[in-house]
C-alpha cells in the first residue's frame, strides 16, 4: 500500500510539474499583447514570485498561481506597452526559498543541469524557439527579465546559436542579474558578436545592473569587479548619472500589482552611480520608493526595484537601440569607410550615406557644417575620433545620433548633457596631442565650456590661430 502511495504521488507531481507545451497557448502568460505594428518584440521571463515550503515548481493549474504570474508579468514586462509585441511563457521556476539557497551555495550566474533552477532554463529555450519559429515574423526582439528570470535569459543565450545581431536580436535587459564580469560575458558569447553593453546605442548587446543603496554590499547582489551598466547615463565607469536623465520612478506594489501615482503627480527621480564592481548605488531616492524597494535579503540591497526604479529609461534605450538595429547595414557601410581610409566623417540620413568628408581632426566635420548647417540636422554622424570639439559641431548641427570609432569620455558627457545619445567603438578619456603628451589642442580650446555654441566659437578661434602659426612656418 505504501509503495502505491508513492508511485501515487511521484505521478501526479510528474504531471504537476511537467515541461509546458508552447504550442498550447495555455501555457503562455501572454502572447503577443501589441499591436503587429509595434516596432519591436519583447520576449520576457519573470522573476521569483512565488514561496512554497511543499512544492519546488509553480503549479500552473492553481487560479490563484496563474493570476500571480500572469499580474506581475503584465505590469513590468507592460513598460514596453505601446512601443512592442510582449511575449511571456509560463515555466517551472523555482520557489524562493529554494531559489536563495542554491544561490548562495554557488554564485556563479550560470545555471548548472543539475540544478532544481535548471527545469525553468529548459522551458525558457522551448518556450522562445516556439516564439522564434511561429511568431517572430523576422521582427527585432528584446529579451528581458529579472532576477531568476534574467539568469533564465542569460543561460538561453549562452545555448541558443540562433541568437545573434545578425537574426534580429537587439539587447538582453537582464536587471539583476549578479556573478558577471565583463571579461565572462564576452567569453560566453563574443564568438556570436553578443558582448557586454558600453553605452547607450550599440546593438547586439548584454544590459545588467545591480541596484542598492550607499553603504550596502556584500550580499548575493555583489560581484567583485562585476559587470554594470548605469541605465542613467549608459555608463561602465564611476561617473554619476544625474537626476536630470532619470526619466520617474515607477512607484509599483508588489502585493496588488498596481503602480501607485505620486501625489504630486510627478514620477520621483533619483540619481544614480555605478561602484567598483558594477554595484548600481542609487542616491537620493525617494522615501516612498526606498519603502518599497530597499531591504531585499540586506538592509541597502535594492532588489526588488531593478527594474521598477529605471524602467522608464530601460523603455527609451531599447526603443534607441532597436532603430539603430535597424540602420546595422548603413552604420556598418559608414564605419567601413572609415575603417579603410575613405573618410574620417560620414552622414546618414532616412537610410542611406548623405554626406562624406576626409581630412585630418576635426576639419572634415567642420567643413561640412560650414557648408550647410542643415547636413547633420536629424542626421546620424559617424567619425573616426569624437572629442569635446567634434560633440560641439554635432551639436550645434543638430544630429540625432553620433557614433565615434574613438570617442573621449568627455565628449560623450557633452552629447548627453545635450539630449544626444552615442556610441563607441573605443572609449578613452581623453583625445591626446600629435606626441602623446598632453590634451589635443583643439580639445584644449574647449575644455571646459558648457555652451555648445560658445565651444564652437572657441574652436573657431583656436583652428584660426592653428592656420596662421602654419601659414608663417611656410614662410
Amino acid at each position: 500500500m505504501r509503495n502505491i502511495f508513492v508511485i501515487s504521488a511521484l505521478l501526479l507531481a510528474a504531471a504537476l510539474f511537467a515541461a509546458p507545451d508552447y504550442a498550447d497557448k495555455r501555457n503562455w502568460l501572454i502572447a503577443g499583447t501589441g499591436e503587429d505594428r509595434a516596432g519591436y518584440d519583447v520576449f520576457y521571463i519573470h522573476p521569483t514570485l512565488l514561496s512554497d515550503a511543499k512544492n519546488p515548481y509553480p503549479d500552473f493549474g492553481s487560479a490563484g498561481v496563474r493570476d500571480r504570474l500572469r499580474n506581475f508579468s503584465a505590469a513590468q514586462a507592460g513598460i514596453f506597452a505601446g512601443q512592442a509585441r510582449i511575449f511571456v511563457p509560463a515555466v517551472r521556476q523555482l520557489e524562493f526559498r529554494r531559489c536563495i539557497s542554491e544561490m548562495e551555495n554557488g554564485r556563479s550566474a550560470r545555471i548548472p543541469e543539475s540544478s532544481l533552477r535548471f527545469a525553468a532554463v529548459e522551458d525558457t529555450a522551448a518556450a522562445f524557439r516556439h516564439y522564434l519559429e511561429n511568431w517572430n515574423d523576422g521582427r527585432p526582439y528584446i529579451l528581458f527579465g529579472h532576477s531568476q528570470g534574467a539568469a533564465d535569459l542569460y543561460e538561453l543565450l549562452c545555448r541558443e546559436p540562433g541568437i545573434s545581431p545578425e537574426r534580429g536580436f537587439v539587447a538582453a535587459y537582464l536587471a539583476g542579474l549578479p556573478g558577471l564580469t565583463a571579461g565572462a560575458i564576452k567569453k560566453d558569447l563574443s564568438h556570436r558578436g553578443i558582448l557586454p553593453a558600453q553605452d547607450e546605442g550599440s546593438a547586439g548587446v548584454v544590459v545588467i545592473w545591480n541596484t542598492r543603496l550607499p553603504g550596502g554590499g556584500g550580499d548575493l547582489f555583489t560581484t567583485k569587479g562585476g559587470y554594470g551598466i548605469n541605465p542613467l547615463n549608459w555608463r561602465t565607469d564611476t561617473l554619476e548619472g544625474a537626476s536630470s536623465l532619470h526619466r520617474g520612478i515607477v512607484l509599483f506594489d508588489h502585493r496588488t500589482c498596481k503602480e501607485l501615482v505620486p501625489g504630486d503627480g510627478k514620477a520621483p527621480v533619483c540619481s544614480a552611480r555605478l561602484d567598483e564592481n558594477g554595484s548600481l548605488i542609487a542616491e537620493n531616492v525617494p522615501e516612498a520608493a526606498k519603502k518599497l524597494y530597499a531591504g531585499f535579503l540586506s538592509p541597502r540591497c535594492c532588489h526588488a526595484g531593478d527594474v521598477w526604479m529605471f524602467a522608464r529609461n530601460i523603455v527609451e534605450n531599447a526603443g534607441l537601440r532597436v532603430k539603430l538595429h535597424r540602420m546595422k547595414s548603413e552604420l556598418d557601410r559608414a564605419k567601413e569607410l572609415i575603417r579603410t581610409g575613405r573618410a574620417e566623417c560620414v552622414v546618414l540620413k532616412n537610410g542611406r550615406i548623405a554626406g562624406v568628408e576626409r581630412g585630418r581632426g576635426v576639419s572634415p566635420l567642420l567643413r561640412l557644417y560650414d557648408r550647410d548647417r542643415t547636413a547633420l540636422r536629424d542626421g546620424i554622424l559617424v567619425d573616426k575620433v569624437i572629442g569635446r570639439a567634434a560633440a560641439a559641431i554635432a551639436i550645434c548641427g543638430g544630429a540625432r545620433f553620433v557614433h565615434g570609432g574613438i570617442m573621449s569620455e568627455d565628449a560623450q558627457s557633452f552629447l548627453k548633457a545635450n539630449g544626444i545619445p552615442a556610441s563607441c567603438t573605443l572609449m578613452v578619456r581623453r583625445i591626446l596631442n600629435q606626441r602623446r603628451d598632453g590634451l589635443c589642442p583643439l580639445e584644449k580650446s574647449v575644455q571646459g565650456i558648457t555652451e555648445p555654441a560658445a565651444a564652437l566659437a572657441a574652436l573657431r578661434r583656436r583652428v584660426d590661430e592653428l592656420r596662421r602659426a602654419s601659414g608663417r612656418k611656410k614662410h
